[in-house]
């Protein structure tokens, strides 16, 4: 019987030429038209497109390989019920959401906004007339909430501006570049510890709203806040009378309840927020980045063994 992988993921055509060199028992199919829906086995990318393909009595898929990390979006529940192996791309974003991060955080702290938007005015403001302005990264503490392979690289870079690290994780595993680490069941007792906290989980049914009034409340006065996880894990009235009662000093955003934002939003108002429009996870190539993480985990697949890399637990959504 024809055994095939549908790629719907950009690749180099050298590692289209590697991956057929590697699965020489499948044909490598590239776009969902040219698919034979009754072989297809392994899909490589995703599209909603691919979902009456998968519930169809004849689907022979058994493993889909996701580029991006969060996977709310997918159809967990339809992915458990045809017992489909979801691989996700976790870890891929981690040096571009660690620059987005202190992007952020160097944009809202050293003037940078203020005086880019004088330049364009042609405006000399000199900031070191308001002393409130100057924030020193270094001897603050980081609290990164979601301390994941992002977080592993996001807590390495806030050594390098020395900065005192904090991990929270929800297993309480060791993590690395942290000086302490705690786990999610004791965010509220230890939020208060951050200068800087930054959300970085993903979006499930325990993290919708998990920054609501009552966590916001419990951080240090004049906490910067960033959020470069997912935008539903914030309650963003809370976050907005946070800032009104100045106990957010300012915000970092990425991602946000609704997107787009609406352009008659009141965040759009707040000198105290910075937004980008949820690029933090850019990278130069996906190719690059996704592919070495699939070939590891198709030689695995070949070989009858558990898929290494990135394996979602369905029930979780992560």
């Amino acid at each position: 019987m024809t055994k095939s992988i549908l790629v719907t993921q950009e690749l180099y055509p050298k590692q289209l030429e590697e991956l057929k060199e590697i699965a020489k028992d499948y044909d490598i199919v590239e776009s969902i038209e040219d698919a034979d829906k009754n072989s297809v086995e392994i899909i490589f990318g995703w599209s909603d497109e691919l979902i009456p393909l998968i519930e169809s009595d004849e689907s022979k898929v058994k493993w889909v390989q996701y580029a991006y990390a969060g996977v709310n979006t997918l159809p967990l529940k339809l992915f458990a019920e045809k017992n489909i192996l979801l691989t996700n791309g976790s870890g891929i974003h981690a040096n571009s959401v660690t620059e987005s991060t202190i992007g952020l955080l160097l944009g809202l702290t050293r003037s940078i906004v203020q005086s880019a938007e004088n330049q364009r005015k042609r405006r000399w403001k000199d900031q070191w007339e308001n002393e409130e302005t100057a924030y020193e990264l270094a001897g603050k503490t980081m609290l990164i909430v979601g301390a994941g392979k992002i977080g592993v690289q996001l807590g390495n870079v806030a050594k390098a501006f020395h900065m005192h690290t904090i991990g929270i994780n929800r297993s309480g595993r060791h993590i690395e570049n942290m000086d302490e680490q705690f786990t999610q069941k004791e965010l509220a007792e230890i939020i208060h510890k951050g200068d800087i906290v930054v959300n970085i989980l993903p979006l499930t049914k325990e993290t919708h709203h998990l920054y609501d009034q009552s966590l916001f409340s419990k951080m240090k006065d004049g906490v910067i806040f960033i959020n470069v996880g997912r935008g539903e894990s914030v309650d963003t009235s809370a976050l907005m009378k946070a800032i009104n009662d100045g106990k957010v000093r300012c915000a970092g955003l990425d991602v946000f309840e609704e997107e787009p934002l609406p352009s008659d939003h009141p965040l759009w108002d707040y000198e105290q927020v910075l937004m980008t429009p949820h690029i933090a996870g850019r990278v130069e190539s996906y190719p690059k980045y996704i592919f070495p993480l699939f070939m590891k985990n198709l030689k695995a697949y070949l070989q009858g063994k558990e898929l290494p890399e990135n394996l979602v637990k369905l029930d979780k959504g992560y």
